[in-house]
Parts: structure tokens; C-alpha cells; sequence
């Protein structure tokens, strides 16, 4: 079955605009998890002087961030379990629940990883911080007091520019979720069927995407293959294994072609 070129593009938008709503609702909850704990921080380090406390501090930020995508990965999955998938056949609209624990498995890691990798961020931006504002003391002459880097460390961390940071990360791992939801049931269903599924990617083509994704875009492999984008191997857009530089804010979505009857 071929998709034409302006379903392809409908069904882009109606992805992303289902992505939006969701991690528009965890943008809020993301940003308040930083301003948490960028006070966290500031109060720890003006208990001790130092940062030698922030691994504490750390752990219990990477606990709440599992809770936070956790509920983002799931209600996303549910979303893209009742929207669908471009091309579809009786196959696909499944609700086995083996393919759906394995669905809820993948993503579960992938909470656990991601989770560990942003609060490692936060904690290593904390830290440079302070070095920043010794630094600065030590150039200018003049003593910076305590509670002016304490200032500092919540205002990086949970200020401005928490905002835009919430955002990435809500948006991208949304994609993530919802990404993972599709190729893994259409991946199982095909399986199961012995239908030879081929996959296609689709990139929204405007002036955001990457060039690496637009050259991309149209790529047609078959299914259990990877693309190349841009010398990585990537099963479907945002996997992981494409690095930072491929999955952040990602926008692409996944086509799905099988064989006329």
C-alpha cells in the first residue's frame, strides 16, 4: 500500500498535535520538579558550604523524575494505543496484552535511563555553578557571600532557565513514548501475522528539522532494519540509540507500509 505524500503530512500533524497536548501537561509538572529541586540544592549548599551533598539531593530529584515519566510514557501510550497507525490494517489495531507489557517494559528502561541522565545534568550544572562564581571571585577580588551562589544555584537550576529545559524534556521524551508505542506494537503485530511490513520515515519537513532528517525523510526499510541517519542506526525516530544530537525535539513519526491483498 503506498501513502500519499499529503496523508503522510495530516497524519505528521495529527501526531504532533496529540504530543503536544501531552507534554504541554508534564512541561508544568517537569518545571516544578526543577524548582524543587534547584532550591534543594541551594539550601544544601549553603548547610555545608560545598556541594559535597548533592548526591543526596540527586537521588531523591532522579526519584520524583521516574514518577513524572513514568505517568508521561503511560499516558502516551494509551493516547497512540486508540489513535493509531498510518496504513492500517485489521493487523495492527491490537490489544494483546503481551505486546502491550512489552510496550510498558521498553519504556519503563527507558524512564529509568533518562531519568538518571537528567538529574546527573542538573547536578553537574549545580556544581559548575559554584565553580563559576569562585572563579569569578578569585578574578574580580571581590568575596561573593554564600548565599549570593545559594542565589545562583536555584535561579540556573529552577529559574529561567527551567522553562525551556522542562520543555526539551517533556517534548522529546513524549516523542520518545510515543515512538516506542507504535514500532513495538506494529513490530510484534507484523510478527505475529508473518506480514512483510516495510517502514517509512516522516519528517514534517519545515525549517525546524534537522538536515539529517530531512535527508532521511522518505527512507523506506523493511521491517527489524534500521535507518542510517546521519551514520547512526536508528529503528524508528527518537530511539535511543541515535544519541542527543538525533533525539532531542525530534518531530519525525513512522509510516507503516504492507502488501496489498
Amino acid at each position: 500500500m503506498t501513502i500519499k505524500r499529503i496523508d503522510k503530512l495530516k497524519y505528521a500533524r495529527k501526531v504532533l498535535l496529540a504530543q503536544d497536548k501531552i507534554s504541554t501537561k508534564y512541561f508544568r509538572k517537569i518545571k516544578a520538579e526543577l524548582t524543587i529541586v534547584g532550591d534543594a540544592l541551594a539550601k544544601s549548599y549553603l548547610d555545608n558550604g560545598n556541594d559535597s551533598k548533592f548526591q543526596g539531593v540527586k537521588q531523591d530529584h532522579e526519584k520524583r523524575l521516574v514518577v513524572i515519566l513514568t505517568e508521561l510514557s503511560r499516558v502516551t501510550n494509551q493516547t497512540f494505543r486508540s489513535i493509531g497507525i498510518i496504513s492500517i490494517k485489521s493487523v495492527f489495531d491490537t490489544q494483546d496484552t503481551a505486546i502491550e507489557s512489552q510496550i510498558l517494559g521498553v519504556l519503563a528502561a527507558n524512564v529509568l535511563t533518562t531519568s538518571a541522565e537528567i538529574a546527573d545534568t542538573t547536578i553537574a550544572s549545580a556544581s559548575a555553578v559554584i565553580i563559576q562564581q569562585m572563579t569569578l571571585s578569585n578574578t574580580s577580588g571581590q568575596y561573593i557571600t554564600s548565599n549570593t551562589i545559594a542565589k545562583a544555584i536555584a535561579n540556573k537550576i529552577g529559574g529561567n532557565n527551567a522553562k525551556s529545559r522542562a520543555m526539551t524534556i517533556a517534548r522529546t521524551e513524549t516523542h520518545k513514548a510515543a515512538n516506542v508505542s507504535q514500532f513495538t506494537r506494529a513490530e510484534m503485530a507484523a510478527t505475529d501475522s508473518g506480514l512483510d511490513v516495510q517502514i517509512e520515515w516522516i519528517s514534517t519537513n519545515d525549517s525546524r528539522v534537522r538536515d539529517s532528517h530531512r535527508s532521511t525523510n522518505g527512507k523506506i526499510i523493511a521491517m527489524g532494519e534500521s535507518f542510517n541517519v546521519n551514520g547512526s542506526k536508528m529503528k524508528y525516530p527518537s530511539d535511543p540509540s541515535g544519541g542527543a544530537a538525533n533525539v532531542i525535539n525530534c518531530r519525525c513519526v513512522l509510516g507503516y507500509h504492507v502488501p496489498e491483498e
